[in-house]
C-alpha cells in the first residue's frame, strides 16, 4: 500500500515508540539454576584447613615464593590459552552487539546525480532530460512484538557471561598449573637433593670400608658390596634430573617462553634448606554452597542454561505472525538548485504482515529442539556441580592423606638416622659386620626419597585446593568492563 509522504515521518515515529515500548516476550525468562550442594564437606579438616570464608586473595602468596609469584605473574601476562579466552570474550560481545542491532530500523541513503552532454542518443527523442539529482533514503523495521529479538539478545548477552567464565576457568587453571609445575620441579630438585646428600654417605662408608679391608679386618666381599650401593645410589640421580628439566619445560610453555632459558634461573634460585616452598597459613575452605557458587566452571553452566531458555522465546516467536515495516523516500529533480527543495520530496511506506499458517511442524519442531537443548543444559550444571563437589571432597582427603603420610616419614627418616649411627659406632668398634649398616643406610635412603616427594605433594595439594574452591579470578580479571557478568543466584538447596 501506499502511503501520502506528509503521514510517513509521524507514522514511523509512532510505530516504533509502540513497538519497543509495548511487545511482549514469549518464551520462559532466563534465571539462574538452583545450586543444591551438600550443607558442610564430608571429608575431616585436618591440620592446616580451617572453617571459615576464603576471599579472593592471592593464595600463591602463602607459599612465601618470589620466584613462584613473579611465574604466576609472567602467565597471566603471556599464556596464550588466557589470550585466547579473552579473545573469545570479545568475539562474544561483538555477537551480542550483532543481536541487539536487530532490535532497530536498518537505514541506507543513497544519492546521485548526472548530466548528458555532446551527441544525442536515440533516447533523446523521449525527452530524456539532460541533468537529474536524486538523494534517497531506504528503511525496514520488523518490530520485535513476541520479544524474538529480546531474547536472542538474552541469550547472546549470557554467551558473554559464559565466554567471561571460561575465561576465568582458564585463569584459575593456569595458576594452579604453574604452582604445580613449578613445585614438582622443587620437588625433583628436593630429591636429587637428598640423593647427592645419601651418595655422599655411600661413598664414605666405602671409604671406611676400603680403610679397614687394607687393615685386614673387613674382606673384599664387604668392600664391593658398600661400592655396589655407591653405584646404585649415583645410577638414580641422571633420572631426577630429566624429571626436573621435563617439569621447567612444562612450566615454560604455560609462561609464554621457549624452553631452556628458565633452567639456569631455578637451578640459580634453589634454596637447600627449603627445597619445596609450603604454605604458611591454613586454608578457610568454608561452606560448600560457597565454595562451589565461586567456582568459574559452575556459574558459565549456569549462564549455558539462561541461554539455552532464551532461546526457547526465539524458536516461539517464530509461531507468531511478524510485522515488516519498509519505507522509501527522498528527493529527485531536474535542477540542481531545487533538488532539496519541498516539491521535490516524495515517498512509499509499506507493511507487510507474514504469519506462518502452514510449515508442516518445522518451526514446532524447532521449538521442541530449544527445549531439549535448555534440559541437556540444566543436566549438564547438575553434573557440572556434582563433579565441583567431588573434585573438593578429593582434594581435601588427598591433602589429609599427604600431611599423614609426610608425619609418619618424618618419624621414619629420624628412627633411620639414629639406627645409622648406631650402626656405624657399632662397625667401627669391630661388633657388627657392613651388612647391618648397608641396610640402614638403604632405609633411610628410601625414607628420604619418599619425605623429599611427599613435600612436594602436600605442596601440590594444598594448590588442589584452591583449584578446586574455585581460585581467585577476581585478582587480575578483565579491567573496565561493565558488561553484566555476575549470575545473581541467592537460590541454595543443601543436601543434609
Amino acid at each position: 500500500m501506499s502511503i501520502p509522504t506528509r503521514t510517513l515521518r509521524p507514522l514511523l515515529a509512532g510505530t516504533l515508540a509502540t513497538g519497543l515500548a509495548t511487545g511482549c516476550m514469549v518464551g520462559p525468562d532466563p534465571t539462574p539454576p538452583t545450586l543444591l550442594v551438600p550443607d558442610a564437606w564430608h571429608a575431616e579438616l585436618v591440620e592446616g584447613l580451617e572453617r571459615g570464608t576464603g576471599g579472593p586473595e592471592a593464595w600463591w602468596a602463602s607459599f612465601d615464593d618470589p620466584v613462584l609469584s613473579e611465574l604466576i605473574a609472567i602467565a597471566e601476562a603471556r599464556n596464550l590459552d588466557l589470550r585466547i579466552a579473552e579473545s573469545r570474550i570479545r568475539e562474544a560481545r561483538a555477537i551480542y552487539g550483532i543481536a541487539a542491532a536487530d532490535l532497530y530500523p536498518t537505514v541506507t541513503t543513497e544519492a546521485d546525480g548526472y548530466r548528458a552532454d555532446g551527441s544525442r542518443t536515440s533516447s533523446d527523442s523521449l525527452g530524456s532530460p539532460d541533468r537529474y539529482y536524486t538523494a534517497t533514503m531506504d528503511l525496514a523495521w520488523e518490530p520485535d512484538l513476541w520479544g524474538r529479538v529480546r531474547r536472542g539478545m538474552q541469550a547472546a548477552e549470557n554467551e558473554v557471561g559464559v565466554a567471561i567464565e571460561n575465561r576465568r576457568d582458564a585463569l584459575v587453571s593456569i595458576r594452579a598449573e604453574v604452582a604445580r609445575s613449578y613445585l614438582e620441579a622443587r620437588s625433583y630438585q628436593g630429591q636429587a637433593q637428598s640423593l647427592k646428600g645419601d651418595l655422599q654417605t655411600r661413598l664414605e662408608t666405602l671409604e671406611l670400608a676400603e680403610s679397614r679391608f687394607r687393615m685386614g679386618t673387613v674382606t673384599e666381599m664387604e668392600v664391593a658390596q658398600a661400592r655396589a650401593q655407591a653405584e646404585i645410589t649415583g645410577s638414580q640421580l641422571p633420572a631426577l634430573e630429566s624429571a626436573v628439566t621435563a617439569a621447567v619445560n612444562r612450566l615454560s610453555v604455560l609462561i609464554g617462553e621457549s624452553a631452556g632459558p628458565l633452567q639456569a634461573r631455578m637451578t640459580a634460585t634453589f634454596d637447600p634448606l627449603r627445597p619445596v616452598p609450603q604454605a604458611r597459613r591454613s586454608i578457610a575452605v568454608g561452606i560448600p554452597a560457597d565454595a562451589i557458587r565461586h567456582r568459574p566452571d559452575v556459574r558459565a553452566a549456569g549462564r549455558e542454561v539462561m541461554a539455552a531458555a532464551a532461546q526457547i522465546g526465539v524458536a516461539e516467536a517464530a509461531l507468531l505472525p511478524s510485522l515488516r515495516i519498509t519505507g522509501s523516500g527522498g528527493f529527485s529533480s531536474t535542477e540542481f538548485d531545487t533538488w532539496f527543495t519541498r516539491d521535490q520530496l516524495g515517498g512509499v511506506l509499506g507493511i507487510e504482515l507474514n504469519w506462518p499458517i502452514f510449515t508442516a511442524g518445522r518451526l514446532r519442531s524447532q521449538v521442541e529442539i530449544r527445549s531439549e537443548q535448555s534440559e541437556q543444559a540444566l543436566l549438564d550444571y547438575e553434573l557440572t556441580v556434582l563433579e565441583a563437589v567431588a573434585e573438593v571432597e578429593t582434594a581435601l582427603v588427598a591433602y589429609a592423606t599427604s600431611m599423614e603420610t609426610r608425619r609418619r616419614l618424618d618419624l621414619t627418616v629420624s628412627s633411620y638416622e639414629t639406627t645409622i649411627r648406631l650402626a656405624m659406632q657399632r662397625y667401627e668398634a669391630g661388633v657388627d659386620d657392613l651388612q647391618a649398616l648397608l641396610t640402614a643406610e638403604r632405609g633411610v635412603l628410601e625414607a628420604r626419597q619418599q619425605l623429599a616427594m611427599v613435600d612436594g605433594q602436600v605442596a601440590s595439594n594444598v594448590v588442589g585446593i584452591y583449584k578446586a574452591m574455585g581460585g581467585a579470578w577476581e585478582i587480575g580479571d578483565l579491567p573496565g568492563r561493565t558488561t553484566n557478568d555476575e549470575t545473581k543466584d541467592d537460590r541454595v538447596e543443601t543436601q543434609g
